[in-house]
């Protein structure tokens, strides 16, 4: 009885940590095309926040920077920041001795963060949503990859590498932490 107690609440953190980890990839996510304009001189317009009753909830309108490959670095930093948080949030759990509820709640959302660029740079690539059946149906990492001049067999192939590194310290993570 009392186990089935812990695996209900142990479900319960998971799901809010999903939850909550597709909360935070969003803004991540749309604030690293925003800074990253910023950075090159670009204007913030407007900062949206809605309830979320939609995944676009959140909203950044900013100018775009002048340069092709300006414009191509700021279209691949939304996914860009996404990964970047979540080895960041992989590697504070391999480094720093947490409880139990935030290990699982950083792994949970950095997992949510991971799958960001591949699913924004692969699924629209198949002709499918960024989502499957809902979200963005352009393979914006990739296009910002080549406008930068990167090409795109070269950027799939990066990526796959560090979708593999990624689920490594995961799996890691998993074995030796959660």
């Amino acid at each position: 009885m009392d186990k089935g107690h812990i695996t209900f609440i142990g479900m319960l953190l998971l799901f809010i940590s999903i939850v909550f980890g597709a909360i935070v990839c969003k803004v991540v996510h749309e604030s690293g095309h925003a800074l990253t304009a910023f950075a090159f001189g670009a204007k913030i317009e407007s900062i949206h926040l809605r309830f979320p009753r939609k995944f676009s909830f959140f909203s950044i309108r900013y100018s775009q920077p002048d340069i092709n490959w300006q414009r191509g670095l700021t279209d691949l930093m939304g996914t860009g920041s996404t990964t970047l948080l979540a080895y960041i949030l992989i590697l504070i759990v391999l480094m720093v001795r947490c409880p139990m509820w935030l290990r699982i709640g950083l792994t949970s959302v950095s997992f949510v963060c991971a799958w960001d660029m591949f699913l924004y740079a692969t699924l629209p690539l198949l002709g499918l949503k960024r989502f499957v059946f809902f979200g963005g149906d352009h393979a914006e990492p990739v296009c910002g990859a080549g406008m930068m001049g990167i090409p795109r067999w070269l950027f799939l192939c990066g990526l796959t590498v560090s979708f593999i590194m990624f689920h490594t310290l995961f799996y890691w993570v998993l074995r030796r932490h959660v």
